[in-house]
């Protein structure tokens, strides 16, 4: 019965000071959370108090553990020199029993901190974002103000001047934003520059959708520099991909709960960012499929039947050779051209050769027949095309019925086969090759990185719920111990080791991410064990008083 008085009164003493604090530090980590997004014009002012709501859940990770640490400072302390915890002593009550109520609560604390970090707060992680990525208009007008640049999905975006047109665009889109004076860098995954563009002014048409916002770029008037093969191309209008913009705010593993990021770890080919680098694996792997269906081709019927993109006609090469990754006539090569599946023309050429065009990766490869002959005989009988063979066809297209199906080939297979065709590169055409090995080196970063980013975050979220038990009992443990000291000495007493416990959980993660697991999950957790030393000492000495 006296100990159930005593849980009951100790705890509900804790809590009251713990409930207290909490609100009080929510309120003002919140409300500095919401200051950076309302001073650059990320959110409009009258949703701040709803950003500041939001953002409160997200800030218990930090006001509880503190919260609780102060609780117990202050009312162990106040205990202590009302000396009610000497009465306890004295009257054969154990330390141990004494901190009971304040360890059980931590244990609760301890639970409570688990479901937060690893449920609860990555959800309100992604509203945040979302909130901020909902008022693109806002976003792309802070940005071009303040003289910055806006990111869209690898292009770094400059402009001069932002209008909003007052009707609303004929594309069907929500909202459309004028840019004036443009200047946009296009970079690979790895930060490589890969066109430079600028434009006298480009259009942002913006879709809002139930889930997600896309926004759609179109580039007038562009000149397009290309700085891996010298070339310059002048456009009336370049059109990016679209982009979705929330989708990629909110699919970082900050945004995952615990579940899913046990799944992405058995399971990282369906994240994002290691699917998009798959894919241009698989695209550049199928290419390297048509090839080989090229030379098989030749190899067993020596010919060739190319149909073109653009008109209903064929052409059928023989005499064809594969040679050093291209395909080169030989002395007895014939060219023959079919419409309608008729053939119509034929022709010898001393001198050809068949050119990939540029590759456009996820679009199917096209060439370009360089063919040198002085007559063509018009299979007709009419006469009418017995003239010189074209000295170009271009947009040539071969299908190929024997490319693989990788979507379920594992990332270790996929980078065994990538590797493979890497080291005998020698009879693949260069224009399949030029950004081949940057692409196999940013899936291997991805999957490498994913795999760390889990267990970091894993790691991290564990240790920083532990901070709530151990910080109410170090708390507790010195406000008796210096109970002669004023509340504020010794709660400074237990912030100090606190904080410094928060630094190197967050060390720990980065070090597991810089791909060290086992040191940075020791680190991380050395934090916690060097309190419960502390704990113990402390608790030790009290016991021997």
């Amino acid at each position: 019965m006296v100990m159930s008085t005593l849980w009951r009164y100790t705890c509900v003493e804790l809590l009251k000071v713990m409930l207290l604090t909490t609100m009080v530090l929510v309120v003002v980590v919140a409300f500095g959370a919401t200051i950076k997004p309302l001073i650059q014009n990320q959110i409009d002012p009258l949703d701040a108090g709803k950003y500041a709501f939001f953002a409160s859940v997200p800030m218990l990770q930090f006001a509880l553990p503190f919260a609780a640490g102060f609780s117990a400072t202050i009312v162990m302390h106040r205990m202590a020199n009302d000396n009610e915890i000497l009465a306890m002593s004295v009257a054969g009550i154990p330390y141990r029993r004494i901190f009971a109520p304040a360890a059980s609560l931590g244990l609760l604390l301890t639970i409570i901190m688990f479901l937060l970090v690893n449920f609860v707060i990555p959800r309100f992680w992604g509203v945040l974002q979302e909130m901020v990525a909902r008022d693109i208009t806002r976003v792309f007008t802070s940005t071009i103000d303040n003289g910055e640049a806006l990111s869209i999905d690898g292009t770094q975006l400059f402009a001069d001047d932002l209008i909003v047109p007052e009707e609303a665009p004929a594309t069907g889109a929500d909202e459309r934003l004028v840019l004036l004076g443009v200047a946009a860098l296009e970079s690979d995954d790895l930060g490589t520059v890969r066109s430079e563009f600028t434009a006298r002014y480009a259009t942002v048409d913006i879709y809002h959708r139930r889930e997600d916002v896309l926004l759609k770029l179109a580039l007038v008037d562009a000149t397009i520099y290309r700085p891996e093969d010298g070339s310059m191309i002048f456009v009336p209008q370049a059109v990016p991909r679209a982009v979705s913009l929330r989708k990629d705010l909110t699919s970082g593993p900050k945004t995952r709960d615990l579940f899913e990021l046990l799944e992405i770890g058995r399971n990282p080919n369906d994240y994002e960012l290691v699917a998009r680098a798959r894919k241009n694996i698989r695209q550049r792997l199928q290419m390297f499929d048509l090839w080989r269906c090229l030379g098989s081709e030749l190899s067993r019927e020596d010919r060739i039947l190319f149909e073109s993109t653009y008109k209903q006609e064929k052409v059928e090469l023989s005499g064809l050779e594969v040679r050093d990754g291209r395909l080169i006539g030989t002395p007895l090569m014939t060219l023959v051209q079919y419409e309608d599946e008729e053939a119509i023309r034929r022709a010898f050429a001393p001198e050809a050769m068949v050119e990939i065009d540029p590759v456009v990766l996820g679009a199917p490869p096209t060439f370009t027949l360089a063919a040198r002959s002085e007559r063509a005989v018009d299979l007709r009988g009419t006469g009418e095309l017995e003239t010189r063979w074209p000295a170009r066809i271009r947009s040539l297209s071969y299908a190929c019925d024997d490319q693989l199906d990788r979507e379920s080939m594992s990332n270790e297979a996929l980078i065994a086969e990538a590797r493979g065709i890497l080291e005998d590169s020698e009879m693949v055409p260069p224009q399949f090759m030029k950004r081949f090995p940057n692409e196999l080196k940013m899936l291997e970063l991805e999957v490498r990185n994913i795999g760390l980013e889990v267990i970091a975050r894993i790691v991290h979220r564990t240790a920083q719920s532990m901070t709530g038990l151990l910080l109410l009992l170090l708390g507790a443990v010195l406000a008796v111990h210096y109970k002669s000291a004023l509340p504020l000495t010794v709660y400074l007493l237990a912030f100090l080791p606190s904080v410094l416990d928060l630094l190197v959980i967050s060390g720990g993660e980065q070090m597991i991410k810089y791909g060290d697991p086992l040191p940075g999950t020791l680190l991380a957790f050395s934090g916690n064990f060097l309190l419960l030393l502390l704990i113990v000492g402390v608790g030790w000495r009290l016991s021997r008083n």
